[in-house]
């Protein structure tokens, strides 16, 4: 047994101590792949690049594949990726990516434009990048919908900290409540090393790195990005306020604190009960009276936000759903859109909050109840 140890032992160490890495190898000189490519970002049909070359004594090389702008060098390539497997002599590449290589250099939505790129060999630390080059005309999408969407700048509530989320209303749709000071604002699809999105000359979205210049707000700004449409719409929330339905009474101001929220504390909550003659019950109702909704003051004109399903007013439950909360924005009419607010709240102080962007939904809650 001894004796077969000793022959293995012999047999892999001898052998490694005699081989010897030959670092020999020939680069790519024939670079093939598409020549056009009209960018398709639904599409499963990936872009395969490949090239020739080889090692010398027939091992692996390691191959890594550069892109470009057309007048570019590869000094400083605006993309890599090491070929599939690491040693293949061929890259796939998907849709995604390849339109982050066009946007890269330099192409706008729906424009057309060529790339380019070559292919470094590697072996035992020794790289060679072929002289050859390929170029690939390529047109990207006209549409390119984002998303998740962050506002950025230095004229933010954060004065550009950090990125600042939309709520997505809808596919291409985003909307944010915010304060703006004097600086530049532009929008961005990631919280870091996103595609950023700036307004160009005619008011249109677009994609870009210089962002745009804002004057500062004393109310509130709504911003509406329709990437749709690519358009932006900008408004002014000037007052919101919590009202009976039954009276139009207003049962708290809500006055704006940061960070997308409406917020006002210690409010004191009493509905209109028949059976305690110390409240003026409104003219016409002799019932206990818990409807309401909220009125926002948006560019000049009174909007309800209320109730969006469709259904009666009615109490939440104890374990209502966040939705049960969401606000929708209508027009205002008297004894639609409104909710019953729980009982439990009658005759006490509470802490009333609007937040435009909680789970992706505009909610209102009622908390610190005593």
């Amino acid at each position: 047994m001894k004796y077969i140890f000793y022959v293995l032992a012999f047999l892999l160490y001898g052998c490694a101590e005699d081989y010897e890495l030959n670092e020999g190898f020939s680069v790519p000189t024939d670079l093939s792949g598409p020549a056009s490519i009209k960018i398709d970002l639904q599409s499963s049909e990936n872009i395969l690049l490949t090239w020739n070359g080889s090692a010398d004594d027939g091992g692996i090389l390691l191959y890594n594949v550069l892109f470009d702008a057309i007048d570019g060098d590869f000094s400083k390539p605006i993309y890599s990726a090491e070929s599939d497997l690491g040693g293949s002599r061929q890259l796939t590449l998907t849709p995604v990516i390849l339109n982050k290589i066009a946007r890269a250099s330099g192409l706008k939505t729906g424009e057309t434009g060529k790339v380019k790129w070559t292919v470094e060999a590697s072996r035992g630390g020794v790289v060679k990048r072929s002289q050859a080059s390929a170029e690939i005309q390529v047109t990207r999408p006209d549409e390119e919908i984002p998303e998740q969407l962050y506002l950025q700048g230095t004229a933010t509530e954060n004065k550009g900290e950090a990125p600042i989320p939309f709520r997505k209303v809808s596919d291409g749709i985003f909307v944010i409540y915010t304060q703006l000071n004097d600086g530049n604002i532009y929008f961005t699809d990631a919280e870091n090393n996103g595609v950023n999105y700036t307004v160009d000359a005619s008011g249109k979205l677009t994609e870009g790195e210089e962002p745009y210049a804002v004057q500062k707000e004393e109310n509130v700004v709504r911003f509406t990005l329709n990437f749709n449409t690519k358009s932006i719409k900008k408004e002014i929330i000037s007052r919101v306020r919590m009202i009976w339905g039954a009276n139009y009474e207003v049962i708290t101001e809500m006055p704006y604190v940061g960070n997308g929220i409406f917020k006002h504390e210690n409010v004191y909550v009493q509905c209109f009960d028949p059976n305690d003659p110390t409240i003026q019950m409104p003219p016409g109702i002799s019932w206990f009276e818990e409807r309401y909704y909220f009125i926002a003051t948006i560019d000049g004109n009174d909007w309800c936000w209320g109730r969006g399903d469709g259904i009666s007013a009615e109490q939440p439950t104890d374990n209502e759903s966040l939705s049960f909360y969401e606000l929708h924005e209508f027009a205002w009419s008297q004894w639609d859109h409104l909710w019953k607010i729980s009982h439990s709240i009658h005759k006490k102080h509470c802490t009333v909050t609007i937040q435009t962007n909680e789970n992706n939904m505009m909610i209102h809650s009622f908390s610190d109840i005593k």
